[in-house]
């Protein structure tokens, strides 16, 4: 195994892994909604990022435990700050159970061996990425969606499967392949203009400002951010 290439790939994916998390907690400073933004997802996410850097420092592998670690602050947050600002509080229930999962499965190790760890972390980005792909694609207004975190979570899990096979970690290899899908789900839903959502997804028409509906009064369309418009093109 070429230790300078892991050590690259893992030093690549720690600075990744703090960067992806920081543009939504700063988009979510800048802006006073929280619109389209599922608290449960960040949740679910800040628990994992203990859990990995649990399982990394336990392992004794830094190139595990640090990208974890790094990105313990930012997603605490863009947490607090969604849950004050208006975001998503659908399954809320969500991170209790994802809490309770991973407990289970870390005490599991003890008599039954490694193997559940490895697949609930491998699958955990997934409490991540579902929760936020479902809001996303039920909401009218995606405004507050960070665009460059989710395109840098994408170059993030694909440099993690690559540690993961290079270094025998198969936890990371499950988690790229999961992370990669939802993230791309997400970009496809706020690259989509709002007028073709409308077309593929039926739901209740938005309040206006007064309580007037669009079905009253014409469609209420969401502002096209700058992130909108760079996937649009």
């Amino acid at each position: 195994m070429p230790l300078e290439l892991t050590s690259l790939i893992g030093l690549a994916a720690t600075l990744l892994a703090f960067g992806y998390t920081v543009p939504q907690f700063r988009k979510l400073r800048r802006t006073a909604s929280a619109a389209g933004v599922s608290v449960a997802a960040l949740g679910c996410s800040s628990i994992s990022n203990v859990a990995w850097t649990a399982y990394g420092t336990l392992e004794r592998d830094v190139w595990v435990a640090l990208p974890a670690a790094v990105s313990i602050p930012a997603t605490a947050g863009a947490l607090v700050l969604a849950w004050h600002r208006g975001g998503s509080r659908e399954r809320l229930w969500l991170p209790f159970v994802w809490g309770a999962v991973v407990s289970t499965a870390a005490v599991s190790a003890l008599w039954i061996g490694q193997g559940p760890v490895t697949v609930v972390l491998g699958c955990s980005v997934a409490l991540l990425v579902t929760p936020a792909a479902l809001t996303a694609w039920r909401s009218h207004d995606v405004t507050a969606i960070a665009v460059t975190g989710w395109v840098m979570l994408v170059v993030d899990a694909l440099l993690a499967g690559a540690y993961g096979v290079l270094a025998g970690v198969e936890a990371n290899v499950i988690y790229a392949a999961v992370a990669t899908t939802g993230s791309l789900a997400i970009l496809l839903r706020v690259g989509i203009p709002p007028h073709v959502h409308a077309r593929l997804v039926r739901l209740p028409a938005p309040v206006a400002p007064g309580g007037v509906t669009g079905g009253v009064t014409g469609p209420v369309t969401s502002a096209v951010t700058a992130d909108e418009l760079s996937l649009v093109a």
